[in-house]
């Protein structure tokens, strides 16, 4: 959309173009890079005003495919108009488009912050008819977030296909030699197979809902809350699975600890750090909760005896579906969300999550939140 009315605002200035070469962005490869003359032609009128607030880059030629104006944003998109590898792409497209051939590709500028740019390059034609083409446009568009997302999307597809591709194979697989099965012993493991198999997709669903909801959107209902008192219902909730395996929880809250926050987010970033504080601890270990004031905000930890992380993965904990060990998380039932589900209602609050472990010995979430959170 916004390409066509960058097309159809750089014909209605067509005339003043096209009829004076002298613009203020024209730019003279023997005088460097970055020349600058005197504004004049469209750079000075309304429509050429307009075309410097678009947040796309328009190059306008003439019939040879020679510059005769560029906005500010093609300015600040391109490298050099002089030998970049940008410009020369945009020069090459616009000779090709006076020649009367459209063309639509991408390239990526030079450097360590490169951005991934859209280079749309069509001839223009003239009212008169059968004049021809008169000139050729060029429209710049930095499509770098948008391909970031892309990717992020194509991943984020590609892991919940295969996350939830096995527990539904197992399923099926058990269900048909269930059906087939008299042996009352065999019966039962086959049932409870097919249970824990139907608990694990029930979880990657309910986390992925839990993620939906929190990722990109404000928190709701946010009302003031005693984060002492919900840290106590998380902790009772994980506990049994936590008994199970001889692990101890130890719970240090101050009272009073109030913040104004969702309850519902809240409720689920604390379960999902004490859960994997258990998850992944050995058998006799030990978890310890904290939760205090602390400058003026809230400061909540988790620390755990387990097996650590990896220094190689610290950074990558938090992404989705990330996982340090494989097996421990097939055994344990695991989706790979929990930690992004917990940066992702921090940030949404306003606050800091950091990670600390060493391998073996271990590893300590440490979560920092404004008192009266700064909900986004």
């Amino acid at each position: 959309m916004l390409l066509t009315v960058a097309f159809a605002l750089v014909a209605l200035g067509l005339g003043f173009l096209l009829g004076r070469r002298g613009d203020r962005r024209n730019p003279d490869p023997s005088a460097g890079t970055d020349t600058t003359v005197a504004p004049t032609g469209l750079g000075d009128s309304h429509e050429g005003r307009v075309l410097d607030v678009i947040p796309l880059g328009i190059v306008v030629a003439d019939e040879n495919g020679g510059i005769v104006y560029r906005n500010t944003t093609a300015d600040a998109l391109v490298d050099t108009w002089v030998d970049g590898v940008v410009g020369r792409l945009v020069a090459e497209r616009l000779v090709a488009a006076a020649a009367g051939e459209s063309s639509s590709e991408q390239v990526r500028t030079p450097g360590s912050s490169s951005h991934i740019l859209q280079v749309v390059a069509r001839p223009l034609q003239s009212d008169d008819s059968g004049a021809g083409v008169v000139g050729a446009v060029a429209i710049l568009e930095d499509i770098t977030e948008r391909s970031r997302q892309e990717s992020v999307r194509r991943d984020f597809v590609a892991n919940v296909s295969h996350e939830l591709k096995t527990p539904i194979g197992a399923l099926s697989l058990l269900a048909e030699t269930l059906v087939a099965e008299t042996d009352p012993d065999v019966v039962g493991r086959l049932s409870a197979r097919i249970e824990t198999e139907s608990q694990r997709v029930g979880s990657i669903i309910e986390d992925l809902l839990d993620l939906s909801r929190i990722e990109g959107e404000s928190p709701d209902r946010v009302e003031l809350l005693d984060l002492a008192g919900l840290a106590a219902q998380v902790v009772e909730r994980v506990l049994p699975i936590a008994e199970q395996r001889g692990i101890s929880i130890r719970v240090e809250a101050n009272s009073g600890v109030h913040i104004e926050a969702s309850r519902n987010q809240m409720v689920s970033m604390m379960r999902n750090l004490v859960e994997n504080a258990v998850k992944y601890s050995d058998d006799g270990g030990k978890v310890a909760v904290s939760l205090r004031s602390d400058d003026g905000g809230v400061r909540f930890e988790v620390a755990d005896d387990g097996i650590g992380v990896p220094e190689r993965d610290i950074e990558r904990v938090f992404e989705r579906f990330y996982r340090v060990d494989r097996a421990r998380t097939r055994e344990t039932g695991g989706t790979g969300l929990g930690l992004s589900i917990v940066r992702n209602v921090v940030l949404a609050h306003g606050g800091q999550v950091d990670l600390s472990s060493t391998e073996g010995n271990g590893t300590t979430v440490l979560v920092r939140l404004p008192t009266a959170a700064a909900v986004a």
